[in-house]
């Protein structure tokens, strides 16, 4: 569920029903493995309960690891914060950021620096089962890959609502040591291929 302060963009509250699988102008099913085309709807639907509660549902097999993205560009220098709440209700068994063979997470909220590019520098908000929360991490699998962990299965358990305020461009220069000059956009990930686990309901 994404939000936005009084002197914000909303960027999305998912407020509109579609069926299952089928994403619109504003996202982009931007990776899926090993399934491709209509295999897709498995993992992704947005879900309304009430007139209140609209919100994107990832899901995972034991093989799978994709993103939704943003197709709208921002400068993160014009547009530094991102408020956005998320809840989680099963993490891959044994995932671990900080081990290349773990590296599965069941929730990531990312911006994209100079996306579309194989240079492209991403900064990652995740939820992971245990870990360091707010340091600074390095992917084990891409170089110019960033993490901070902000929730933790051992700190904040599972299946309850978090609303989170990021310093996109704080912690941008924190953790590249210089301020984002491109364009960037912003994803949302779930990963389970590296451990086989399944973050189906």
């Amino acid at each position: 569920r994404l939000h936005a302060a009084p002197d914000a963009v909303r960027l999305d509250d998912f407020d509109r029903t579609y069926p299952p699988g089928e994403t619109y102008a504003k996202w982009e099913l931007q990776k899926i493995a090993p399934f491709f085309g209509s295999g897709a709807d498995l993992f992704f639907q947005f879900v309304h309960k009430g007139d209140d509660e609209h919100y994107v549902h990832l899901r995972s097999g034991d093989d799978n690891s994709y993103s939704l993205g943003t197709e709208d560009e921002f400068r993160v220098q014009e547009w530094p914060y991102l408020e956005w709440e998320w809840k989680v209700t099963r993490t891959p068994t044994g995932g671990d950021v900080r081990v290349k063979a773990l590296d599965d997470q069941a929730g990531s909220i990312c911006v994209i620096v100079d996306p579309g590019l194989t240079g492209f520098k991403s900064l990652c908000y995740l939820w992971e089962n245990d870990g360091p929360k707010d340091t600074p991490l390095t992917s084990t699998k891409r170089s110019d890959s960033r993490y901070l962990i902000l929730r933790t299965v051992t700190e904040d358990g599972l299946g309850r609502w978090y609303s989170e305020r990021r310093n996109m461009l704080e912690d941008y220069q924190r953790v590249f040591g210089e301020a984002p000059d491109e364009q960037a956009v912003l994803g949302m990930q779930i990963d389970s291929d590296s451990t086989g686990s399944s973050l189906l309901p």
